[in-house]
């Protein structure tokens, strides 16, 4: 006689095993710049607290640049001892007694900026990434709540957002490491939502070969605008252009006359928007910055979703042409529901 589960019972043993609270809660730790992660296991929490949910952490996030934080170079600022994992995917295991909507069971995104509830506009930091540059508020906020490379996590009940398990995983086939791919393109949603972006419009995304650019490129592509790409070098942006028709990639020469001139070709009446993802070393060098603005047109559009710091604008160009200049930034992230 077999005593082996049957598929149902299998299924369902799995099932049960997501919902167990576990007794102990791992997770990943950075005790100093330089030094190697370590593994710390502290009790799980038995209760959840008020306006939380504790979820099961099925993937989370590992960016290009995490080595540079580990290491103290990072532009973004983190107090170690840390516990590093912005973003992730997770199934729900218990909710807070003031909880209505979200259930166990319930497959979210952990959407990782994360808002003082009692100073939402002073108070922000990007969850096991940045602390908002060492404001008190911000260190305490982004020292209690910890990053998301554990096991299990306790997260505040707004940032946990319900996904269509049966539309995205059973229909589409997405794995829970493909819908951490909901970060990047979040971030990148953010700023094609503040350029306001139509289809048949024509947008400048520079410097295109990064992380988030390359996702604002094929957003805005994917809702019919034509896309202008720039790099130091045309052939690396060849993976965008090779995946979609309305990415055309340009190699600047350095030169700001000749590189606007040949913006100017792809975009005979000039560009309707500009979205800026510059990353902090652009600021020794901003022809980006500088070659993208002079290409707009007559009441262009200028999205700032980078990093620079000290760079300068050429006002008068800008005031004549009433060139809108928006700060989409961290916090334009945009979560759709799926």
């Amino acid at each position: 006689m077999s005593t082996g589960l049957s598929g149902n019972s299998k299924a369902q043993h799995k099932e049960a095993a997501y919902l167990t609270i576990p007794k102990t809660t791992i997770a990943l730790v950075l005790p100093a710049f330089n030094e190697p992660i370590n593994l710390e296991r502290t009790p799980t929490l038995k209760t959840t607290p008020v306006g939380s949910v504790l979820v099961r952490v099925l993937s989370t996030s590992v960016r290009p640049h995490n080595r540079a934080g580990f290491s103290g170079k990072s532009p973004l600022s983190l107090p170690v001892p840390y516990n590093p994992g912005n973003s992730g995917v997770g199934r729900v295991i218990a909710v807070g007694p003031d909880a209505v909507a979200i259930k166990p069971g319930q497959l979210v995104y952990l959407n990782g900026f994360y808002l003082a509830r009692d100073d939402p506009e002073g108070t922000r930091v990007l969850n096991g990434l940045h602390d908002g540059f060492g404001d008190p508020g911000q260190t305490k906020l982004f020292k209690q709540l910890g990053g998301l490379w554990r096991n299990v996590a306790t997260v505040p009940l707004e940032n946990a957002i319900p996904l269509n398990e049966k539309l995205l995983v059973d229909e589409l086939g997405y794995s829970f490491g493909d819908l951490n791919y909901i970060q990047r393109l979040s971030v990148a949603h953010g700023g094609v939502s503040a350029a306001d972006l139509r289809a048949g419009e024509t947008v400048i995304v520079a410097p295109a070969t990064g992380h988030f650019s390359g996702a604002v490129a094929e957003i805005a592509a994917q809702i019919g605008c034509k896309v202008i790409t720039l790099s130091r070098s045309a052939s690396k942006l060849e993976p965008l252009t090779s995946r979609h028709p309305r990415i055309a990639a340009l190699g600047l020469s350095g030169d700001e006359m000749k590189d606007v001139a040949a913006i100017r070709t792809l975009a005979p009446g000039g560009a309707d928007a500009y979205i800026d993802v510059s990353p902090p070393p652009a600021t020794a060098s901003p022809h980006y910055l500088t070659v993208s603005l002079a290409s707009l047109r007559l009441f262009g559009r200028a999205i700032f979703l980078g990093i620079m710091f000290d760079v300068k604008i050429n006002c008068m160009s800008v005031m004549s042409r009433n060139i809108t200049i928006i700060r989409a930034g961290w916090s334009g992230h945009c979560i759709p529901a799926v």
